[in-house]
C-alpha cells in the first residue's frame, strides 16, 4: 500500500493559477475603486468652483442688473474667472445676468471613459436687488 504524504506539484501550480485570478480581480477592482474616488472629488471641487462664481456675483448684483448686464468674459473677467485659477476646470456662464441662470463646470479625466460627460450645472435664482 503506497502512503501519501502531501500534495503533487500539478495541485500547487492550479491552486496557485487560481490564487493569482482571483488577486488579480480584487487589483481591477481597487483600481476601479480609486478612479471613481478620483472622479468623485472633481465633482466635489467642480461644485466649489460653482459656488464660489455665483457668490461672486452677488456682491456685484446691483451692477449687473441695472448697469452692465454682461458676464462676457472678455468684457467682465472676474465673473468667469475660476478662484482659485485651477488649469483642470473649465467654468462656463451664460453671456448675459438674468435673475435665473445656469452656469457649468466641467473638467476632462481621461481615465473615466465610460461615466460620459464630465460636468456639473449649477442653477442660481438671484432677486432683484435694485427695486
Amino acid at each position: 500500500m503506497r502512503v501519501v504524504t502531501g500534495f503533487s506539484l500539478l495541485e500547487v501550480m492550479v491552486s496557485m493559477v487560481i490564487a493569482a485570478i482571483a488577486l488579480l480581480g480584487l487589483a481591477a477592482a481597487q483600481i476601479k475603486a480609486m478612479q471613481f474616488a478620483q472622479n468623485s472629488f472633481n465633482y466635489t471641487i467642480a461644485l466649489i468652483h460653482g459656488q464660489n462664481a455665483i457668490e461672486r456675483i452677488w456682491p456685484d448684483i446691483c451692477h449687473y442688473q441695472s448697469v452692465n448686464s454682461s458676464l462676457n468674459p472678455g468684457l467682465n473677467p472676474t465673473a468667469a474667472w475660476l478662484y482659485p485659477n485651477d488649469p483642470r476646470f473649465t467654468l462656463t456662464l451664460p453671456n448675459t445676468f438674468s435673475l435665473d441662470m445656469s452656469l457649468t463646470v466641467s473638467w476632462h479625466d481621461e481615465r473615466m471613459t465610460d461615466t460620459g460627460v464630465d460636468q456639473i450645472s449649477l442653477h442660481a435664482s438671484f432677486v432683484n436687488a435694485c427695486l
